[in-house]
């Protein structure tokens, strides 16, 4: 709806909303004092983000949901963090601990896994708009795109500071050029799509529409910002002058996507990798209409003047050890993360908003791509400043912010749905419960795997391409998926390594609203479609898994057909099955022509299996 109120402006036939820049707009506000306010007979709430909520719950009448059991809590905990599900040892240790950091423990090993790094590093790559072709027609491969991927993996392991990670993502190669790491990140500039195979005049169009791909992803993923609106014109609803959109433009103007050694294979040595390779300061035509033959003056660099006190000029953020960069990207990542003077508060919003949003489903400002105007307004505004200045008291480090957010009471409220609070609030935009979430196309084929015991725990490394012979790798003969090869255990690794080919993404990950990548996408689509039932139930890589899971129970007589069922339902749910479901089970186990198989099918494709709640 909103974008069809976009064109009916344009054309017109609907009104404005006030611009951005009005005065006050919350997202260019610094940010707010903001306390958690005081509440009598609150016992109810456990940190401060609780009795934000509550406040609010209060002033509507609402009451919030009770805790969640601890089993289910484990299993939410492990899901939210590491995007696998918790072992029963791990399940009865926890329910067993009646330590009062029982909880806290659980958090804390689950936050120093290896694996947070992946489950946490694949929200990164929507946002990065990272794939491994190019795009477009040709949509030829990059070999060594990997790079990136497995460095944002990294960061999120060490618990790089975001305000690190935001700045080494846009030039870490000069200011940390003797570091892999910082390098290596600079791939987020070289991650989206590029048009290939283009002469003449249109390869200078074509260098221009790469330079709007990384100048909106950079608006997108740091700012939440459309910055690239302002391509053409100046931005019809934020304060986002045209003039704007090319002094950014100027930064990466100069330089190219570059392979170059990189030590940061899984033990240190060097591989090739894809980073940005800067230049020095060249003239930046402002483009009429965004046309390349319309070309009107140098605006020279600059960021958003609606961010900056100085009208954008960048000059005093480039320190002078710095200068040496002739394309100015060190003062770009420094107003970047200035809270004070630069772009700062409001890049701590947007990534506490991201990550509110991958642990309750919805962020408290819910298109979280777009902070701008037509965007939407946050639930709680103080709350979100309150994290965001939580954020930047702990060093900008993310982990202290999951850990906040997931021992709150707001966190680990159950699931149950009444109509009286629905009719009152029926968007759960006060979260007076927990809404159960569906997983991730890639964490359902992780979990398909985990429970199966085939899944290959290695981390780090060149991506796989489940479907596509060895041999045709080694080639490089295949420019699609054949679905005539079998899948094999070189391929069984966490779907983060999987290749992300644009054109033709895999079809289970494409069934279950996996992006394209050709753009930065801060929320997925999520369809519920018929489509996807029928890939669980036909999908060959799905029946040969369920028939691994089967032998993983191992082969036992039908006198043994409750071991097994009890056996499968702690892999498969991480807990035991109820009399009903035990019933259930055996007695499709003792049904003429059922197998062992079809009952581990059946698990994979159960609501409970999906969901997390």
């Amino acid at each position: 709806m909103k974008a069809l109120f976009g064109v009916l402006c344009l054309l017109g036939l609907a009104s404005l909303p006030a611009r951005a820049d009005s005065p006050g707009y919350w997202a260019f506000r610094p940010l707010a004092p903001a306390k958690p306010p005081v509440l009598d007979g609150d016992s109810w709430a456990k940190t401060g983000v609780d009795r934000f909520v509550l406040a609010r719950l209060r002033a509507r009448g609402l009451a919030p949901n009770k805790p969640v059991d601890r089993r289910t809590l484990i299993r939410r905990a492990c899901f939210d963090l590491i995007g696998l599900a918790p072992t029963r040892r791990e399940v009865e240790t926890f329910i067993s601990d009646e330590s009062p950091d029982a909880y806290g423990k659980l958090l804390s090993q689950l936050l120093a896994s290896p694996h947070y790094g992946e489950r946490w590093g694949r929200h990164w790559l929507d946002v990065a708009r990272f794939g491994e072709s190019h795009g477009y027609e040709s949509d030829n491969e990059r070999p060594s795109a990997w790079t990136y991927r497995d460095a944002v993996i990294r960061a999120l392991n060490a618990d790089l500071p975001f305000s690190d990670f935001i700045r080494w993502q846009v030039a870490g190669d000069v200011l940390r050029g003797d570091d892999p790491l910082a390098v290596a990140l600079t791939g987020f500039i070289t991650s989206g799509s590029t048009v290939t195979n283009v002469d003449g005049v249109d390869r200078e169009k074509a260098k221009y529409d790469k330079m709007d791909d990384i100048v909106s992803a950079t608006g997108s993923a740091f700012l939440a910002l459309t910055v690239g609106c302002a391509r053409c014109h100046d931005h019809k609803y934020d304060p986002i002058a045209q003039r704007d959109y090319y002094r950014l433009v100027g930064f990466f103007l100069p330089g190219s996507a570059r392979d170059r050694q990189i030590a940061i294979g899984s033990t240190g040595s060097n591989v090739k990798g894809l980073a940005w390779n800067g230049g020095n300061k060249s003239k930046n035509p402002l483009l009429e209409r965004g046309d390349t033959e319309k070309k009107s003056g140098d605006v020279g660099l600059g960021v958003l003047a609606a961010l900056s006190p100085d009208d954008g000029d960048v000059t005093r953020w480039i320190e002078t050890s710095e200068k040496k960069s002739g394309d100015g990207r060190p003062g770009l990542a420094h107003w970047l993360t200035n809270v004070d003077n630069g772009a700062g508060a409001l890049a701590a919003r947007v990534i506490v908003n991201r990550l509110w949003q991958h642990h309750f489903g919805v962020g408290l400002v819910r298109t979280s791509n777009n902070f701008g105007r037509v965007g939407d307004k946050p639930t709680h505004p103080e709350l979100l400043d309150w994290l965001a200045q939580e954020l930047i008291r702990a060093g900008w480090r993310l982990k202290p912010i999951h850990r906040l957010i997931m021992t709150s009471a707001v966190y680990m409220q159950n699931t149950t749905w009444d109509r009286e609070r629905h009719d009152i609030d029926s968007d759960n935009k006060l979260i007076w419960r927990r809404q159960p979430q569906r997983l991730q196309a890639e964490i359902l084929r992780d979990s398909i795997m985990n429970t199966a015991g085939t899944l290959n725990r290695e981390l780090f490394g060149p991506s796989v391409k489940p479907w596509v012979s060895n041999d045709a790798i080694k080639t490089g003969s295949t420019n699609k998926w054949p679905t005539n090869v079998k899948d094999g255990p070189g391929t069984w690794r966490r779907s983060i390594y999987v290749f992300m080919r644009r054109s033709m993404r895999v079809p289970f990950f494409e069934t279950f609203d996996v992006p394209d990548a050709m753009q930065s996408r801060g929320v997925r689509e999520e369809t519920t479609v018929a489509t996807q039932a029928l890939l669980l139930l036909n999908n060959e890589f799905v029946r040969a898994q369920a028939k691994r899971f089967a032998m993983r129970l191992g082969r036992l007589e039908a006198k043994e057909h409750r071991s097994i069922v009890e056996h499968a339902y702690w892999l498969a749910l991480s807990r035991a099955p109820t009399q009903r479901e035990l019933d259930l089970s055996l007695g499709l186990l003792g049904s003429e022509g059922q197998s062992i198989e079809n009952f581990c099918h059946i698990l994979f494709a159960l609501n409970e299996f999906i969901y997390v709640d």
